[in-house]
């Protein structure tokens, strides 16, 4: 079986090698678990393909480190199973992006980007301002600034000086909120991890099936 690790993806192929090895000797039949294990890898490769292309698709200018987030655990003669998974220092937030839910944070609050207002700065895939660009704007003191504005107008955050200024004043100048400190944060599901992999296996040209009677006619030719 090919599954996917962390949303429990599992796909059964002993109907398909039932219907496909039909008729093979008792000596041919001795091939099957090689052939089965080459094409569960053939399979998972061909998933773990898609997911990196998915990410594209289904994120706003993914990060190289998403994008390089999924692994294969390949399958072998003695366990029949092909895992494709993100790797650990992803799975945190791309649980988030798959399942959808509720953040909690691991230290007092969350910083939640602003959308329409943090447009110019740099986030990761989870809508998350990256580390690079949370240090520029620490160090640009004259244009962010963090807390509660004077007068109490607005909530605890990261706020942008923006607008015109005269010489030496400060009018003309306007702000506005570009992330705001949360307790816990709510997000939808954006990739479906399962139905792009689903997708994949089952389908005539890069599926199980496909791949199964490739590796079966192979591995039937090469036979000593």
């Amino acid at each position: 079986m090919v599954r996917v690790r962390g949303v429990s993806m599992k796909i059964s192929v002993k109907t398909n090698i039932k219907k496909i090895s039909k008729g093979l000797t008792k000596t041919e039949k001795k091939q099957i678990p090689f052939a089965t294990m080459m094409a569960l890898n053939d399979t998972a490769f061909a998933v773990h393909r898609a997911e990196k292309k998915q990410t594209t698709q289904k994120f706003d200018n993914p990060t190289t480190f998403t994008q390089k987030g999924f692994r294969v655990e390949k399958a072998k003669k003695t366990n029949l199973m092909a895992v494709v998974y993100v790797e650990e220092k992803r799975e945190d937030y791309m649980k988030l992006e798959v399942d959808g839910g509720t953040r909690t944070p691991k230290k007092s609050t969350i910083l939640v980007p602003n959308k329409s207002n943090a447009k110019d700065i740099s986030r990761y895939p989870s809508g998350n301002i990256t580390k690079g660009a949370y240090s520029k704007i620490k160090r640009n003191k004259k244009k962010y600034f963090f807390g509660v504005p004077k007068g109490n107008q607005g909530s605890d955050g990261i706020w942008e000086r923006y607008g015109r200024e005269a010489t030496g004043t400060v009018s003309g100048q306007r702000i506005r909120q570009v992330a705001r400190l949360t307790k816990t944060a709510r997000y939808k599901s954006l990739f479906p991890f399962e139905m792009i992999g689903q997708g994949v296996a089952f389908s005539r040209k890069n599926g199980f099936e496909s791949n199964y009677s490739k590796r079966l006619k192979f591995a039937l030719r090469t036979a000593k």
